[in-house]
């Protein structure tokens, strides 16, 4: 329509000039002078009308990018004749369309994260950089007391669980992940909260470890009461050994190595069952071991004075400490795992010597047990404290071990809020540090 009307005032423009023309035909022949002006005349009106038309069409263009910057994505432009305008119109349109592209996938993908997020049976919950909520999931609720709109407030006013708040305020100040378990109702819950990408908020996970938990439970009950019906008949086994070997001059020289087998594989199965009895203890507690702030001389010492006979045996020196600090400790539960680690020292150590080293350090006090041993490649210090895992098998089960000494002695450093770091070196020998808090 517009175009059409351009060519009739274009026409109309050149019928004008060729009225203006004819006039001074009418009346004899044209001065010179009149026919420039005439042509003139024509142009300039031609290149008026021209203007208007290119300027109309621009204006007429405005309304429908408008509407599209405004959010309406059906937008499309009339391309018009193949002049300036028509080119324009032309891009415009190409530009949209892959806009509307783009809004579509971007639409999808957010319709899928919503979905996700809505129908995940993890709860989430996002903070601002004010520690405000921004957004809650609907299995929050599920898991956890929610008490109205959450949205905007900060979470311990919505959702009364300490653990919960502290958790979150705890990821924003040291910008890590933290967690923390706890029980709520029927639920066993592991609670996580790290920054977001940007490094503004927090972003909430609650998970539901009930099954796992009771998976767990299930797996201990059961070890431990197997290890209560074993103790049993190899309390029989290690009874009628200790029988035999009181009248050992009845038993024939070719029997009697077969009663050493006996005994030496009583006694370990025996160990073996008592470590997994306590690592199930271990494992079960409701609460950590109860601390007090004493000495550690008498526990070290008492370690000192089980194992230097069989160093002594071995040709070892066993070294005790020259000072004895306080620290906050459970005197049985330090023993047992101080234990562990000097009765592996003197194991697998043939030369040499084995020292205890006890030093005050900025907060907290440290026992460290050293030996001049075979030493311990550096691929196997990140599985060493797994219950099992052995460096040498055959190694292991000729010195007697259970393989679950280190095990146990990382459990009993989580009961007491110590640590136990490992220092090894194939051929030179290993340094097991307990760093227990003052």
């Amino acid at each position: 329509m517009t175009v059409r009307l351009n060519s009739i005032r274009l026409n109309l423009a050149i019928a004008l000039g060729l009225a203006l023309l004819a006039i001074p035909l009418a009346f004899g022949p044209p001065p010179l002078v009149v026919l420039p002006l005439v042509l003139l005349v024509v142009a300039l009106i031609r290149a008026l009308v021209m203007h208007t038309s290119r300027r109309t069409r621009l204006i007429n263009l405005l309304g429908p990018v408008s509407r599209a910057a405004a959010g309406e994505t059906h937008v499309h432009l009339p391309a018009g004749a193949d002049d300036e305008a028509g080119h324009v119109a032309a891009a415009v349109n190409a530009l949209l369309d892959k806009v509307r592209q783009q809004a579509l996938a971007a639409h999808a993908e957010r319709d899928l994260d919503l979905a996700l997020v809505r129908e995940t049976p993890n709860g989430l919950l996002v903070t601002d950089a004010q520690g405000l909520v921004r957004r809650a999931n609907p299995a929050l609720a599920r898991l956890l007391p929610v008490r109205g709109d959450p949205v905007g407030r900060r979470p311990i006013d919505s959702i009364p669980v300490a653990d919960f708040q502290e958790v979150i305020d705890e990821a924003r100040e040291t910008r890590g992940v933290c967690e923390r378990t706890l029980t709520q109702g029927r639920f066993d819950l592991l609670i996580r909260a790290m920054p977001t990408a940007d490094g503004a908020g927090c972003l909430g996970v609650v998970l539901d470890i009930t099954s796992i938990r009771a998976a767990e439970r299930a797996r201990r009950d059961f070890v431990a009461n197997v290890s209560h019906e074993i103790r049993t008949p190899i309390t029989a086994i290690v009874g009628y050994v200790e029988a035999l070997e009181a009248d050992r001059e009845r038993i024939p020289e070719d029997l009697q190595f077969m009663l050493d087998v006996v005994r030496r594989n009583a006694d370990r199965l025996r160990l073996l069952i008592d470590d997994v009895l306590h690592l199930s203890t271990l494992e079960s507690r409701q609460t950590d071991l109860e601390l007090r702030r004493e000495s550690v001389g008498p526990v070290v010492q008492a370690v000192i004075e089980r194992f230097e006979g069989v160093a002594r045996q071995k040709g070892l020196q066993l070294i005790g400490p020259a000072v004895a600090p306080e620290a906050m400790i459970n005197a049985d539960g330090l023993e047992h795992a101080l234990s562990n680690l000097v009765d592996n020292a003197v194991k697998y150590t043939q030369a040499g010597s084995v020292r205890v080293e006890v030093a005050e350090q900025p907060g907290g006090v440290t026992i460290a047990v050293v030996d001049t041993g075979v030493g311990i490649d550096a691929t196997h210090h990140g599985r060493i404290f797994e219950r099992f895992y052995r460096l040498d098998s055959g190694r292991a089960r000729s010195a007697g071990g259970t393989g679950l000494g280190l095990a146990l002695v990382k459990h009993l450093c989580s009961a007491m809020h110590a640590q136990v770091h490992l220092e090894s070196e194939p051929g030179v020998g290993s340094r097991f540090t307990l760093s227990l808090p003052a």
